[in-house]
């Protein structure tokens, strides 16, 4: 049996009764995270777009644009949700951006079809696992390489979602793999843009589109990961190994989390930006907090990381507006000292980053590479990253913050064990588009969504009133 087949094997028989409670809790709270996202993603320039072209678009009125009165079919309200989402680059992230390419598409299918809250859970779940399995089996390579793993990637988990969704038996699901995954994309280029949105939104666009052919019964191959010209032949990287993908999945579910996995298998975002910022803006929080000191007293910001900076994700040196800051580490700890430790929405307005004390401090922010990784490729690495950050004072004085490696690298996170911040952080986030009785009412819906007997009724709280 190769594994395409096994991967297949895996996503048609896999049962709700299967997934661990804290499984399903988790996956819940990133659903609610996502959707979270993607309300506020409509008020922002590029959901504006996104939500005018699929309005434009039209299609047979079955599925709805979240925080928005537009309805339209399965495969453009996958596309719109996922691209809304991604908007702020506040979701969550672990093996990539996982929840918005996989809750648009449990969502559209799920109102398209009447499903219940237990078959958008599994679906969810089920892709979840997939995605988690490819990236661990790919390695550090594929994203070294300038791929975005959330789409080049998650594109395979988000079918594998549509296909559960559909019910599609295991020769259907093998062809469903083999049209997702001829369609997989996402250039790291195109980050500080609003095309890297649309990298998870063409995914779940992809995703639903490949499911649906395959149901019609389209062909494809029906051993496009193991085949001589396949996914892992022009994907794969030199350390990639097939025979991984299936050897776990659903044993443990990934959303419980494992060796390479940060906790609980999720990160939920604190900041609303790159999470490749995330491990230098913990360290220089915890230092002001421990340490606090004012932008005017900053002679030099020194930080040494595993990444060579001009590969980073969050690579932009001189960011000229809001949206590249989310991609400048160089900014974001820049926006941190400058405004005493906060660094929210706010701080990513072209206002914000056009600063003239921003931009003087971002002239004292040095990052450099660790030298004993000078030259190294990714998968030598050891799968992870940490931050060494110290600031020194006009003073004279050094301040050391702590290394930061927990999580890969990733800093500060929210979890399970945090989720009423996470409620709270959706408040904010619904708020910005639907009434407060709006927002708890959704917020009731989807952390009760295994009880629901149709999606279609948790879609009907995220939908402005007239």
């Amino acid at each position: 049996m190769g594994t395409t087949q096994r991967m297949a094997s895996f996503i048609t028989s896999a049962k709700f009764e299967d997934i661990p409670t804290p499984a399903v809790n988790l996956a819940k709270l990133c659903l609610l995270d996502a959707v979270g996202c993607a309300i506020y993603g409509t008020t922002r320039p590029l959901g504006k777009i996104m939500t005018g072209l699929v309005d434009e678009l039209g299609g047979k009125p079955v599925a709805r644009v979240l925080g928005t009165r537009i309805e339209t079919n399965a495969i453009n309200a996958a596309m719109a949700n996922g691209t809304l989402g991604h908007s702020e680059d506040f979701d969550d992230f672990t093996a990539g951006h996982q929840a918005v390419m996989l809750m648009p598409v449990v969502l559209a299918i799920g109102e398209e079809r009447r499903l219940g809250g237990k078959q958008a859970l599994l679906a969810y779940c089920v892709g979840f696992d997939i995605t988690t399995a490819i990236t661990h089996s790919m390695g550090e390579d594929h994203y070294g390489k300038g791929w975005h793993n959330t789409s080049s990637i998650g594109t395979l988990g988000s079918t594998a979602a549509a296909a559960k969704m559909l019910g599609l038996d295991e020769m259907r699901t093998r062809m469903a793999i083999g049209i997702g995954a001829t369609q997989a994309s996402g250039l790291r280029a195109n980050f500080g843009t609003m095309t890297k949105p649309f990298h998870p939104g063409n995914g779940c666009r992809a995703a639903v589109t490949a499911a649906k052919m395959a149901e019609k019964g389209y062909e494809a191959s029906p051993d496009v990961m193991e085949h001589r010209f396949g996914y892992a032949a022009v994907y794969g990287e030199e350390m990639m190994h097939l025979s991984n993908i299936p050897r776990h999945l659903g044993n443990p579910w990934s959303l419980m989390g494992s060796g390479r996995e940060v906790a609980n298998g999720i990160s939920i975002k604190i900041w609303p930006c790159c999470g490749g910022t995330h491990g230098a803006n913990t360290a220089i929080t915890r230092l002001l907090k421990k340490n606090p000191f004012r932008a005017e007293d900053v002679q030099s910001v020194d930080i040494v990381t595993t990444v060579e900076p001009s590969c980073m994700a969050p690579n932009l040196r001189w960011p000229k507006s809001g949206l590249q800051g989310k991609f400048s580490t160089w900014y974001t700890v820049a926006s941190l000292i400058v405004d005493g430790g906060k660094l929210d929405l706010s701080s990513f307005t072209d206002e914000a980053a056009r600063r003239p004390e921003v931009q003087a401090m971002l002239h004292k922010v040095n990052i450099t590479q660790d030298p004993e990784m000078v030259g190294r490729p990714h998968r030598s690495r050891g799968g992870g990253n940490w931050w060494d950050v110290t600031v020194t004072l006009k003073n004279g004085e050094r301040l050391v913050a702590p290394r930061v490696e927990a999580n890969g690298g990733r800093g500060d996170t929210y979890g399970w064990e945090t989720r009423e911040a996470v409620f709270d952080k959706f408040r904010m986030l619904a708020g910005a588009v639907l009434t407060p009785a709006q927002v708890d009412s959704a917020l009731n819906a989807i952390m009760s969504m295994e009880t629901a007997s149709d999606v279609r009724g948790i879609v009907d709280t995220v939908i402005p009133h007239r």
